[in-house]
């Protein structure tokens, strides 16, 4: 079975994860790594910013990682 995600990157991304409670996990990724690295298994965005993302009360730079939704 595979788990199916949304790579979010727009503030309006962030905001429908906020209001759907979607976990949200953060990876690493060079562009020719097809599928990246796993940093944290995150949680819930508990907040964002122009610059960061709160994750489960861990902050993360918004523009060095990459934040997956996963869908159901």
């Amino acid at each position: 079975m595979s788990t199916t995600y949304k790579v979010l990157v727009t503030d309006s991304e962030f905001l429908t994860a906020v209001l759907v409670q979607s976990k949200v996990s953060v990876w690493f990724r060079l562009e020719p790594d097809p599928i990246g690295h796993l940093m944290d298994y995150g949680g819930i965005v508990e907040g964002y910013t122009p610059d960061s993302i709160k994750l489960a009360g861990a902050h993360f730079v918004r523009g060095r990682f990459e934040y997956r939704a996963y869908i159901k």
